[in-house]
C-alpha cells in the first residue's frame, strides 16, 4: 500500500516560499493544527513537489530525472533535488524517466499521472515509458489525458485521491464536456469518481486550484481567492472528506505564478 497524503505528518517548503506574504498565513495554520514543517535548502523555485522524491513507503522514496520542456530555457530554476536529499537523509532509487513530483497522484495500489510523461519521454517507446514507471513504483499507473490549457501536464490540478478506490476530478463538467468524458473514460474502469461543479453567474478564472489543496493527515488546507466559488468549494470538500478539518487560506499571489498549494509543498510521513 503506497503513503498517501493521509498517512503524512511533516510538510516541507523551498526557502524561497517567503517570497509569498501569504505564507505567514500558511504557517499559521499549519501551527494552529500542530502540523510539523520545514523550509528546504538548495532549492531554485518555489514548487518542491516537482523536483523531490516520491515517498513509496515511510523509508522509501522513488527519484527520477527533472528536466521539463517548459524550463529548457530557464535551466537556472531547474533544482537538482540530490542536495535536499542529502540534507534529510534520503537516498531515493531513481528511475530513468523525465517526470514532475506534480505529476504524480498517488491512490492505495495505483498511481495517475497525464499522458505527458510520454512527450517528455521520446527517446523510450510507450511500453519502455510504462514498464519503467510501473517498475518503479510497484503499482499500476493510469494516465489521463493531458489538458492542454496547462502546459506544466501536472495531474495535481486535475485530479485528487479521496480513499480507499475514490478520486475526484476537477469542475470539468462546467466548461469541456468532452475533456470531462476524456477524463472519465480514463478513470471509472480503476476508480470511484466524483466531480467539482460551482453553481456561479461569473466562473472565476482560478476556480482550477481549488483542487490543488494541501492535505496533511486528516487536515487540509484549501486555497481561497474571494471569490464566490471560495464558499461551494469548502462544502465540497468538506462532504468529500469528511474526516479531515478543513480550512482555507488566501493564496492570489501563488496561483498567478501557476501554482497553488500541493504545487508548493512537499509532505511525508517521517
Amino acid at each position: 500500500m503506497l503513503t498517501t497524503d493521509k498517512d503524512t505528518n511533516k510538510v516541507y517548503f523551498s526557502r524561497w516560499i517567503n517570497d509569498f506574504a501569504c505564507f505567514d498565513d500558511i504557517k499559521a495554520a499549519l501551527q494552529l493544527n500542530h502540523i510539523e514543517y520545514s523550509l528546504l535548502p538548495y532549492t531554485k523555485d518555489w514548487w518542491v513537489r516537482d523536483f523531490m522524491p516520491i515517498q513509496l513507503s515511510k523509508n522509501e522514496f522513488l527519484g527520477y530525472e527533472f528536466n521539463p520542456d517548459y524550463l529548457q530555457k530557464k535551466s537556472s530554476y531547474i533544482t537538482n533535488p540530490k542536495q535536499c536529499c542529502n540534507v534529510l537523509g534520503i537516498e531515493p532509487h531513481t528511475i530513468d524517466i523525465v517526470l514532475d513530483g506534480g505529476n504524480v497522484i498517488k491512490t492505495l495500489d495505483k498511481v495517475i499521472m497525464t499522458d505527458k510523461v510520454f512527450v517528455e519521454n521520446k527517446s523510450k517507446s510507450q511500453t519502455e515509458v510504462i514498464d519503467t514507471l510501473e517498475k518503479g513504483f510497484g503499482r499500476q499507473v493510469v494516465f489521463i489525458p493531458w489538458d492542454k490549457e496547462e502546459e506544466f501536464g501536472h495531474a495535481d490540478g486535475m485530479v485528487r485521491f479521496i480513499e480507499g478506490n475514490h478520486v475526484v476530478i476537477n469542475n470539468y463538467k462546467d466548461y469541456d464536456e468532452a475533456f470531462r468524458e476524456k477524463m472519465l473514460e480514463a478513470l471509472t474502469p480503476h476508480f470511484k469518481v466524483s466531480e467539482l461543479s460551482y453553481d456561479v453567474e461569473e466562473p472565476a478564472e482560478w476556480n482550477w486550484a481549488y483542487i490543488n489543496f494541501l492535505r496533511v493527515g486528516d487536515y487540509m488546507l484549501l486555497p481561497s481567492f474571494g471569490f464566490d466559488e471560495d464558499d461551494q468549494a469548502l462544502e465540497l470538500m468538506s462532504r468529500l472528506y469528511p474526516t479531515c478539518k478543513i480550512d482555507q487560506v488566501m493564496v492570489p499571489e501563488i496561483v498567478e505564478e501557476g501554482g497553488a498549494l500541493n504545487c508548493i509543498s512537499w509532505n511525508i510521513k517521517e
